[in-house]
């Protein structure tokens, strides 16, 4: 979007946030959770005074015992919910992450947050056993806030500058919002190391130097507004975006030279309506309509220096080309039959499509694809009802169930239609034996989504590995069974325990395939090319169903403070994460873990609030990564190891922080094993072996925000 576009939409949009609200009687809400119902912990912001928080997301990262969530990338309105509400509301909107809402709300705006643990009447828990709803205050307010921030890479002296801008008006019940931001992204994994190639089975090596980049923005406008309306709560969100990214990387020897790159750009629409009325003290009925639609371009090239004669391929080039769009329309009725039972039942209905287009060409001659030009759509549709029951002060039951039902139609080189219907019941149970201890058990079964990615085929050019599309594909279904037990100790502690089991039908991992291919470029993809007596097919890697297996998670997520060991002001927070499963590889027969799994996710930070200089500062670990990718002829494993970062954050005024982060500063190292056979992996010999070795950069990330009103 040109700048003379974003002065207009900032035009209009401060013309209407300095606009006198429409004056009409604010709408009856169901009830809200209140400090000290059983269940409900309350937190204000002066519980958090000595760490002078600036956003309700700052207040989430503190809250004890809490893990936020930011929700799922997946079709649909109810399954990407995350684990936060604002105002006993999820804001309606999918392309604007949770996160970013929570940041561009004010801490002076905040009332107080609600954790709510096992749900409580007038709550829609969104499928979650914890949330958090954020409650605003209700003065009127007209506020601004000016950001400005920028990585630095210490090594190369790279710098990724971005700011913000929003402004909040509040008149009465009538909310307004406004942001303009310049965001920044970049690969952590990137930095300086070589790739050492061993081929067997004479095991001669050849070594390179390696150095890579990835970094990108995205420009964003965004506008809100809730307020009673229609004599119900009436909402609106838009959002415009365009984004870039590029990443580059470099192997080189005193005699070659061989570079990567890719370029994507995408551009994003959406805009969401919500309305909420009461129809009666105990009935409310909720309606909200979403739709969005993006495009996307990206481009990967090879270029090998100096160029090598045939048939050697010294240039390659990959163009994906992609349109996307949804529509969801969805209703929900809400029945409190008393303080301590609520039932509520509705349902959704989403239009969902993607057109893509793959091209490969090699030396500047085109290669054809199998499944390169797709078109996917789906028309799915959903009903739900369940209930909510406190029996007592100690116990809280909920139990429910959806039905859903889609239908996706392929177009383009493959032509198919296919439907699926799923029941999705779910039981939560939550026993509170005292304020302080809890209980809770689920039981669930959850439907995955199918990528509408993986019905194209694409080329990874880097790691010269081919994709086949698989329009076959069927979601995954699993059936969970978790137990949580939490506890909370010292005010401000808290240790939560959960164990999870899942049974898992149709898993999706990588799965072999053969496909035609034109191997000598006449156009010709039958069987058997009389040209050349050689089939047309070549044994590729793809998304495919491999079968059943399992799934086993224990996580464990505490805050403790320190203040009894002599740290005034100081906690120390862990999130740890095991998980084991199991899955027969379609290619061995043997029993190996699902393709791509962590199986540890270790997050341990430290931070002291010293409210007298002003100052909070903290470290945090991060232990690392591993992945392994079975492919037929392939294994890859990508491990990342000890990731460390540090803050200081000075905030001299109520208006004005200043936060500078150091990250890496112990670099960390990041490798990817490739270990290739001659044939498949159950028969064939190891041919080569890979492997990438980076040394991350420190980088450095300093901001500013001001607050004017």
């Amino acid at each position: 979007m040109s700048g003379l576009k974003y002065q207009a939409f900032a035009s209009v949009a401060l013309a209407v946030l300095t606009a006198p609200a429409f004056a009409q009687e604010a709408p009856k809400t169901l009830p809200q959770p209140t400090t000290g119902q059983s269940g409900v912990i309350s937190y204000t912001p002066a519980d958090f005074a000595d760490a002078r928080p600036n956003t309700a997301l700052d207040m989430i990262s503190r809250l004890p015992g809490f893990s936020f969530e930011g929700g799922d990338s997946v079709r649909g309105f109810a399954g990407a919910a995350g684990n936060v509400l604002i105002d006993g509301a999820r804001p309606t909107i999918k392309t604007d992450s949770l996160g970013d809402t929570l940041a561009r709300i004010p801490i002076n705006q905040v009332e107080r947050i609600d954790v709510i643990r096992g749900g409580a009447p007038g709550i829609d828990m969104q499928g979650k056993a914890v949330i958090a709803n954020v409650i605003r205050k209700r003065a009127d307010t007209f506020q601004q806030v000016l950001e400005g921030r920028s990585f630095i890479f210490a090594k190369t002296g790279h710098t990724i500058p971005g700011w913000s801008y929003q402004a909040t008006k509040r008149s009465g019940e009538h909310q307004f919002d406004l942001s303009l931001s310049r965001g920044t992204s970049y690969d952590d994994s990137v930095g300086f190391g070589f790739r050492r190639t061993t081929e067997y089975p004479a095991q001669t090596e050849t070594f390179e130097f390696a150095d890579t980049e990835a970094d990108g923005f995205v420009h964003s406008a965004r506008a809100n507004y809730k307020g009673p309306q229609f004599g119900g709560t009436f909402s609106a969100n838009a959002l415009i975006s365009t984004d870039e990214f590029k990443d580059e990387n470099h192997f080189y020897t005193p005699t070659r030279d061989l570079r990567f790159s890719g370029r994507s750009n995408n551009d994003r629409g959406e805009i969401g309506l919500n309305y909420t009325r009461d129809v009666n003290d105990k009935l409310e009925i909720e309606a909200l309509a979403l739709s969005k639609i993006a495009f996307g371009r990206g481009v990967s090239g090879a270029n090998q220096f100096p160029a090598v004669p045939p048939p050697a391929v010294t240039t390659a080039t990959f163009i994906q080309e992609a349109e996307a769009g949804e529509s969801i329309g969805r209703t929900v009725l809400r029945y409190a039959m008393s303080p301590t039972l609520s039932f509520e039942g509705g349902g959704e209905a989403a239009f969902n499509y993607r057109d893509q287009s793959n091209t490969y060409s090699e030396n500047n001659a085109a290669v054809t694809l199998f499944a390169s030009n797709v078109r996917v759509e789906e028309l799915r549709g959903e009903l739900f009802a369940q209930g909510a029951w406190r029996p007592s002060d100690k116990w809280s039951l909920e139990a429910g169930i959806r039905v859903e039902e889609s239908t996706i139609t392929q177009s383009g080189d493959t032509a198919k239609e296919r439907s699926f219907t799923y029941p999705k019941p779910r039981f939560l149970a939550t026993w509170s034996p005292t304020k302080e201890d809890q209980v809770r058990l689920r039981i669930e079964r959850e439907v995955g989504q199918l990528n509408f990615g993986d019905f194209a085929s694409s080329v990874s050019l880097n790691s010269n590995v081919l994709t086949a599309g698989n329009s076959d594909l069927r979601p995954d279904k699993t059936w969970v069974y978790e137990m949580a037990f939490e506890k909370h100790f010292w005010e401000k502690g808290a240790i939560v325990l959960t164990l999870r089991h899942e049974d898992i039908t149709d898993v999706i991992d990588v799965f072999p395939f053969r496909v035609p291919v034109d191997d000598n470029n006449d156009g010709v993809t039958d069987d058997l090319n009389p040209a050349d007596g050689i089939p047309d097919t070549v044994l590729v890697s793809g998304p495919g169903n491999i079968g059943d297996g399992k799934n086993d998670v224990i996580q464990l997520n505490a805050t403790l403070p320190l203040e009894r060991f002599g740290l005034k002001g100081a906690e120390l927070k862990a999130d740890v994460v095991y998980q084991d499963s199991e899955v027969r590889d379609p290619t061995t027969s043997q029993t190996r873990r699902i393709s791509g799994q962590r199986p540890d996710n270790i997050n341990v930070s430290f931070r002291q609030d010293l409210p007298d200089l002003k100052l909070t500062y903290g470290v945090n670990f991060y232990a690392g990564w591993r992945e392994r990718h079975y492919l037929p002829q392939e294994i890859q494993l990508l491990d990342l190891r000890s990731f460390w970062g540090s803050f200081l954050e000075y905030k001299p005024t109520p208006n004005f922080t200043l936060r500078g982060e150091i990250n890496n500063f112990v670099p960390y190292q990041f490798d990817i094993t490739r270990r290739i056979y001659n044939n498949t992996r159950d028969i064939g010999a190891l041919r080569e072996v890979e492997n990438e070795h980076r040394d991350s950069q420190v980088i450095i990330e300093l901001s500013a925000r001001w607050t004017l009103g």
